[in-house]
């Protein structure tokens, strides 16, 4: 253990403060000012935005290449090639951990990690595991789930399993970058196969990616609760959990008329569970959620409402003259609320509450698959409608034609000239 993470440690016990931390850093500095140059500290900083900018610059490089040059390859040369880049990021990476460069290496071992998943695709067309016959079965709808399902499963795991090798060999927390996206793909396509009727989105759909942020949100709370060290695992789940409610509830609000008035007081506890669990992600979604209850009390509810922005108005600056209130009388219980930033956060009710969204979800989702089929035939009864409508005033407009157009002379009755 270095002096970073035994000063690190330390914060995390208790025994010594941030500002005795960085003092202590400075000092350590001073004394090694003969030691070799050794990496920046991790953080939001001209160094971090450097390596991100590398490996965007790589990984746009190496699709650029693969679509430019994918049908001159072919999927054995395409293997070889994710292969080859892989070997070239793991070399990086070892001769940045032999230089002491942290980041620089885990940087370099993520992008070999996002060659798993290609070098998976190429490698099952290359072997005819995968072939264009199943391509055309599966876009139709009545299709066998192992074989259309298989593909796609392979290449998930295959990003899995390389990121968890690569966990065992360095701790670096944007490891869990393919796993997050995993969570939520994998999950999603299963349920969306197994689900009661043929659509792919509307309400059940909402309802699905409900149940996955549920899930995710209770995977990504044990991993707050046993995390050790620096490395913060738990935010890139809690990321995915984030997005997967964002696109829930906006499914469930555009599709499900009768759940609207839900949205406010969801999106309070969304706020309340991210300064629970001290995650900022969770905050933007339920300001989100809080911003479109709003605007849509404000444009649809309230149209036509002109003392409703003085009433709204009034609301916000009760809760503000509140909020101080609660401070001044209650700073215990703020404190509590908050929770001990030294020890990891505790949810009321722990998992079973985090779970709780998701047995909603199952509950209603035979609900939502007939909201969707209303929908689906309210639909259909207009587009009859539309081009019934259309067709009557096209044969509307040819009649009008033939009724416009004068009637031919007929002179076929016309009496002959008289000679002279």
């Amino acid at each position: 253990m270095d002096n970073r993470e035994l000063l690190n440690l330390g914060v995390e016990r208790g025994i010594i403060t941030d500002d005795q931390r960085t003092q202590l850093q400075v000092l350590l500095g001073r004394e090694d000012a003969g030691a070799p140059v050794r990496e920046a500290e991790r953080g939001f900083n001209g160094v971090a935005i450097a390596y991100l900018i590398g490996a965007i610059v790589v990984l746009f490089a190496f699709g650029w290449f693969m679509v430019d040059r994918w049908k001159v390859l072919g999927d054995g040369g395409l293997f070889g090639l994710a292969a080859a880049y892989a070997a070239i990021f793991l070399g990086v990476g070892f001769v940045m951990k032999r230089e002491g460069f942290h980041v620089a290496r885990g940087v370099a071992t993520l992008l070999a990690v996002g060659m798993a998943p290609i070098a998976m695709w190429a490698l099952l067309r290359w072997i005819g595991v995968w072939t264009p016959e199943y391509d055309a079965m599966c876009v139709k709808p009545d299709h066998p789930f192992a074989a259309c399902q298989g593909q796609p499963m392979a290449v998930e795991l295959a990003a899995v399993v390389a990121a968890l090798v690569a966990m065992r060999q360095m701790a670096f927390s944007p490891f869990m970058i393919p796993i997050a996206v995993v969570s939520i793909t994998l999950p999603e396509r299963v349920m969306r196969e197994l689900a009661a009727g043929p659509a792919i989105d509307g309400a059940a759909m909402g309802w699905r990616w409900i149940i996955i942020a549920s899930l995710l949100s209770a995977a990504a709370y044990l991993t707050d609760r046993r995390r050790r060290g620096e490395e913060d695992y738990a935010f890139w789940l809690w990321m995915a959990v984030a997005a997967a409610a964002w696109f829930g509830g906006l499914m469930l609000f555009q599709m499900d008329h009768s759940l609207r008035w839900y949205l406010a007081p969801a999106s309070l506890l969304v706020i309340t569970a991210s300064v629970i669990l001290r995650r900022r992600a969770l905050l933007v979604v339920g300001l989100f959620g809080v911003f479109g209850f709003l605007a849509w009390l404000a444009f649809d509810v309230f149209k036509v409402t002109t003392a409703f922005p003085l009433v709204l108005a009034l609301i916000g600056v009760a809760i503000i003259v509140l909020t101080v209130w609660v401070q001044k009388r209650f700073p215990e219980v703020i404190r509590r609320v908050g929770g001990d930033p030294s020890q990891p956060a505790r949810f009321p009710g722990g998992v079973a509450a985090l779970l709780a969204p998701a047995l909603l979800g199952m509950l209603l989702m035979n609900d939502a698959a007939r909201v969707d089929r209303e929908a689906a035939a309210d639909r259909r009864s207009h587009m009859r409608a539309r081009n019934a409508a259309s067709r009557n005033r096209k044969l509307d407009g040819e009649r009008r034609q033939e009724n416009a157009q004068p009637a031919p002379a007929d002179t076929s009755a016309a009496p002959a000239a008289k000679r002279p």
